[in-house]
């Protein structure tokens, strides 16, 4: 039962980074407004943009070829990649968009140090260090939160800048910490057949980060799209809707954690029968904890949601409800997405964005600007219930087994668990 033991050591430790997130979105949207949040919103899109086009070379992908390849000659194009990522692609958003000045260094400095922890993390769970990588992502939120604490109520700093700089400071001490943690794995030595290496990782990197780009503006066009229809107010209706997400999101908490270690173990598994059983079992887990954690969001009165985030948040319960059928559906099928990337097929998972994107641009279009932000949670609502059913028959295809002993079969889900780990 080792591999339940990190598991629920990974779920126990996403959920605790999830309660201290919520008390983040709580104090920026109590201290700064809907506004301010949706200030907020959009930069971190923004540099969440960028850590995609980081990740071509050192995302996901390295989880595949950390145990391939010695660590520090992965390390070393990853580290520069991120960097020169960093430095050249917030001047799109400074020239192209509508970041000022101010916005646009705080987009250079938080995107580099953002990627570089980001790799560091990346690799602890290549190497299968899934507690080290726990620590590394709980002390960031926890820093995080405790600088922005001190920025709120000792300096009286309310402005989203105090968020940027507490948030800055968070990704340069988790950077740190992630380089303590594989000080030992790290051995410097002549980097041999750079070009071809780099083509590999680009390779590699390519259709996970294809998916994830289009993952992600299938979870956040809408931001954009709500900025740009509505000028006047625009910015307070992304934030209320953000925080509408980010509420909704939290449930997937255990998805991604039971996901982060399935996706390193199926890495180094070599039967892909014993995969396939494990995928099984564990998207029966997240189905379960999804529907009961999404049960008890729905169940929560909307004063309480008033009382908390403050009278700016009033569509809460109504963007939480319209999301609620995608986001726990999903929590089934993004176990299969990483089944996929962990046995080198990519591109299907990218194949599924690729459908709940093409979904998002339809919906869109045609219900942001009419409905506003119900009509951004319809949209990514049908988004990930079409990737999801994308992924459903694909798994279906690729197991060989019936939909009924996929979605409706619970029994011994936790026999296949039982591995030696």
């Amino acid at each position: 039962m080792h591999l339940f033991k990190t598991i629920l050591r990974t779920v126990f430790t996403k959920g605790a980074s999830s309660v201290i997130n919520f008390l983040i979105v709580i104090l920026t949207a109590k201290f700064m407004g809907a506004e301010g949040r949706g200030e907020i919103s959009l930069i971190i899109l923004n540099i969440t943009v960028i850590l995609l086009i980081n990740d071509l070379i050192g995302g996901a992908a390295l989880v595949f070829l950390v145990p391939r390849y010695k660590l520090y000659s992965l390390l070393v194009p990853s580290w520069l990649w991120g960097v020169l990522c960093g430095l050249v692609f917030p001047l799109f958003f400074y020239f192209f968009g509508n970041s000022t000045r101010h916005e646009y260094i705080f987009i250079t400095l938080l995107s580099i140090f953002l990627n570089l922890s980001s790799i560091n993390s990346v690799v602890l769970n290549g190497k299968e260090k899934i507690r080290e990588s726990n620590i590394v992502s709980i002390f960031q939120v926890l820093i995080l939160l405790v600088c922005l604490s001190f920025f709120i109520f000792f300096l009286h700093h309310k402005a989203p800048s105090a968020f940027y700089l507490a948030l800055l400071t968070s990704y340069g001490l988790s950077f740190a910490l992630g380089l303590f943690f594989l000080r030992k794995d790290i051995i410097i030595a002549p980097i041999r057949h750079f070009g071809r290496l780099f083509k590999q990782m680009s390779r590699s990197g390519f259709f996970v980060q294809l998916g994830n780009a289009v993952q992600l503006l299938n979870y956040r066009l809408s931001f954009y799209l709500i900025d740009h229809f509505f000028p006047l107010a625009g910015k307070a209706m992304v934030g209320v809707y953000s925080t509408g997400t980010s509420v909704c999101e939290s449930v997937w908490v255990i998805s991604n954690g039971i996901s982060m270690v399935q996706y390193a173990r199926i890495s180094n598994m070599k039967d892909r029968k014993q995969t396939q059983e494990l995928t099984v079992s564990l998207s029966k887990i997240s189905f379960l904890a999804t529907v009961l954690a999404m049960s008890v969001l729905l169940l929560l009165p909307s004063s309480l949601f008033r009382f908390v985030f403050g009278p700016d948040f009033t569509e809460l319960p109504a963007i939480i409800f319209m999301l609620s059928a995608g986001i726990t559906v999903f929590g089934l099928t993004c176990i299969y997405s990483h089944y996929f990337s962990g046995i080198g097929k990519m591109h299907i998972s990218s194949y599924s964005s690729v459908v709940g994107f093409a979904v998002t641009l339809i919906a869109g279009f045609l219900l942001v600007p009419r409905y506003g932000i119900r009509g951004a949670a319809i949209t990514a609502c049908c988004s990930y219930l079409a990737s999801s059913a994308y992924l459903l028959i694909r798994f279906h295809t690729e197991s060989g087994r019936s939909y009924a002993s996929l979605l409706l079969s619970y029994k011994n889900i936790f026999s296949s668990l039982k591995t030696p780990g």
